[in-house]
């Protein structure tokens, strides 16, 4: 083979080598983000229950997982697969499924994980709420149930799959240097050509045609995927899912291909070949002139009637395949009329300056301009593909409402105020309650729309029907608590306590109580998995937990929260700027931010309350006293508490919260209050959070209402 051959050969397989190179590492890096980017992954894997093919065999599954498990819900299973079928299409089902694929996202991508499956949490939850209109079957439903939806080997070729995620883990690695060996494929393959203008515009041409034709597969491949399976469901299973891993391949191979266009549209603007009016009378040509072979005519005619009877049976579908070739073209002669623009300029340029007409025009300045403008426009594609990885709205979650309005989901925490009740834990509705500072208990507050809850922690251990309060030094918490309940209420408490002296003692545990558990006490896990269901059950909702710690040590109140099960859903970040909106907090199911008053250390997740807020005092007797003024944590914490109630030991007054809670008393005092610390209100706690308009209040400073115009 003569020399000139082997360039030729050596050019042509480099450009071939490019091409692939470059499309393969931008599909390796596709899957590896996401099969192995645990959040990416979860989210895919919920998003495909909203194709309804796969909507339908995960509840099948779900229905068959529950009997049999609970076989005394055999008789009712046409209920129960018509319930599981609503409740599987619904957001806090999917944040189920969501949660479960993050968890169990490990095993999937270890080494050994082979017979891997989908097991979700909480479902008795869920499902006890749908089936409210059918008590009798709600209550054979445990609150607790958890069942296996799904198992890889049960797929469609489950176990070419695997052997694809074992090749997707060893080749994850290697993406960067796949689309390095694509680049410097390219410029070795320009730089041995002799007709470098020919290589750029072959290989411009090549990426963008293996680039489209891997965006028409990752579109259309599911729907032809389907229609060779005669199975209905699993057709529709396989179509889902690849909607919702495959399908966001589309937009990133298009990118890929369009940089491809960015390239041909450079080489023919500097040889000034392409022409608009030229390409469309190529297409009229194509279409509806006449062939010299008979064959061509014969396959263009059966082409055509194809083409029209695809149009008349599918136009939509038809419309958007047809959108993206035209799109195309239009994103061609933009770039090329954009390069020819620069190049025109240049000219004009050398003219002005007096550039010698005879003298030849020198190549370099517009391969300068040119280039230059090649590499941006390749450098912004290049850059929105790393960084959209990721689905567009990558933090999204599935109910566009947080904290009861779509508005505040795209708030950060520091910016969204909290409705809080202050002594959360003393509900006038339980029995035995003495001296409430609530009209109803945490429960119902949640229900309500309460967001913020200040709680104290207290051991305790039960007699009778009683809890005892743990003390070490009884006379210090004696005088300790009768700045806040008075004399009169610590007599009360150390009365009950005299009572309980001799009889059986239960196990000693973690008790809600204002001072005294004698006074009034709630088991401290049975109020975190009350918090933990409405999590469940509302998946978009954010929650603050303030704990006033009395003798318990972070790592008892940690010890309630992984036995609760609420621990998966507290944030795990920094507390302090930049915070997470709401709607990121959501969707990585981090929704609880838990603070202790007097210790926090040992425990990443539980932060001190005065380092993370400021706040104003608390201690008023009248409303007159109200101030805004420095109390506990220092100026540069993040967050701001307002503490907003009538101290009247040992009783709370429901007609004081009448008084302080009314709309514009308590719009007033917190707008006072940011203004005098200029700081954003985040948590407004108050005493008998039903009486006055404390919602309404919340409303307004979240910018949902608008404030009356004095």
């Amino acid at each position: 083979m003569s020399m000139t051959g082997s360039r030729r050969l050596a050019v042509a397989v480099l450009s071939v080598l490019s091409v692939a190179a470059l499309v393969l590492g931008l599909l390796v890096t596709f899957v590896a983000r996401t099969l192995f980017d645990p959040d990416v992954f979860a989210r895919r894997v919920a998003a495909s229950l909203d194709e309804p093919g796969v909507a339908r065999v995960v509840a099948s599954h779900l229905t068959d997982a529950l009997i049999s498990q609970y076989r005394d819900l055999t008789p009712y299973r046409p209920i129960l697969l018509g319930t599981t079928e609503y409740v599987v299409s619904s957001s806090p089902f999917r944040a189920l499924v969501r949660r479960a694929a993050r968890e169990g996202h490990a095993k999937l991508v270890s080494e050994t994980g082979v017979q891997i499956s989908l097991t979700v949490a909480d479902v008795g939850v869920v499902l006890r709420n749908a089936l409210a209109m059918h008590p009798q079957l709600m209550e054979k439903v445990p609150q607790r149930a958890s069942a296996a939806i799904a198992s890889l080997g049960d797929l469609p070729g489950g176990k070419a799959l695997q052997d694809l995620l074992s090749i997707a883990r060893r080749m994850r690695r290697r993406a960067v240097l796949l689309l390095l060996l694509g680049l410097g494929s390219g410029v070795a393959a320009v730089a041995l050509s002799r007709r470098k203008d020919a290589t750029l515009l072959r290989l411009g041409l090549g990426l963008t045609v293996t680039a489209y034709l891997l965006a028409a597969i990752a579109f259309c491949g599911g729907g032809l995927a389907a229609l060779l399976i005669r199975s209905e469901s699993t057709g529709g299973l396989v179509r889902g899912l690849w909607a919702a891993f495959i399908g966001p391949l589309t937009l990133r191979a298009l990118i890929l291909g369009s940089l491809g266009l960015v390239l041909v549209a450079a080489v023919t603007s500097l040889l000034e070949k392409a022409d608009l009016g030229v390409a469309l009378r190529f297409v009229n040509r194509l279409v509806a002139g006449r062939p010299r072979h008979i064959a061509w005519g014969v396959l263009r005619g059966l082409l055509l009637i194809a083409a029209g009877l695809a149009v008349m049976l599918r136009p939509l579908q038809v419309v958007q395949v047809l959108l993206v070739p035209a799109g195309s073209v239009l994103l061609f002669f933009g770039i090329q009329e954009l390069f020819a623009s620069a190049l025109r300029s240049m000219r004009r340029l050398e003219a002005a300056l007096g550039a010698p007409a005879e003298r030849q025009a020198s190549p370099w300045p517009g391969v300068v301009v040119v280039g230059s403008l090649v590499v941006l426009l390749a450098g912004a594609g290049a850059l929105w593909l790393v960084r959209n990885q990721a689905p567009a709205a990558a933090a999204a979650a599935e109910e566009d409402s947080c904290n009861g309005d779509p508005r505040l989901c795209d708030r950060h925490f520091d910016q969204v105020t909290f409705p809080t009740s202050h002594n959360s834990m003393s509900g006038a509705d339980i029995a035995d309650w003495m001296f409430p500072n609530q009209e109803k208990g945490i429960r119902t507050q949640l229900e309500d729309g309460i967001r913020g809850f200040l709680i104290d922690a207290h051991h305790g251990v039960r007699v009778g029907d009683k809890v005892k309060t743990m003390i070490e030094d009884e006379s210090a918490a004696q005088q300790k608590y009768e700045e806040v309940l008075g004399k009169q209420g610590v007599d009360a408490a150390m009365r009950i306590r005299n009572n309980l002296l001799g009889g059986q003692e239960g196990e000693e545990s973690l008790y809600m109580c204002h001072g005294f558990c004698e006074l009034g006490a709630t088991r401290l896990s049975d109020a975190f998995e009350e918090m933990r269901d409405f999590l469940v059950a509302h998946p978009q909702e954010v929650l603050v937990v303030v704990i006033q710690d009395e003798g318990v040590t972070p790592q008892d109140i940690a010890a309630c929260f992984e036995t609760s099960g609420l621990l998966p859903f507290v944030f795990q970040g920094n507390p302090a700027p930049p915070w997470p909106t709401l709607r990121e907090m959501a969707a990585t199911d981090q929704r609880v931010l838990v603070c202790m008053e007097n210790q926090s250390e040992g425990v990443p997740w539980i932060h001190p309350a005065f380092g993370t807020y400021q706040e104003t005092p608390y201690r008023f007797l009248t409303p007159d006293e109200f101030s805004c003024a420095q109390n506990r944590g220092g100026p540069t914490a993040p967050l701001f508490q307002i503490n907003h109630w009538i101290q009247t030991a040992p009783a709370p007054k429901p007609s004081n919260a009448e008084i302080v809670n009314a709309y514009d008393f308590l719009l007033k005092r917190v707008r006072q209050c940011e203004k005098e610390r200029r700081k954003k209100a985040n948590l407004v706690a108050v005493d008998f959070y039903r009486t006055g308009d404390l919602f309404r209040v919340v409303r307004t400073l979240n910018g949902l209402d608008e404030a009356p115009r004095p």
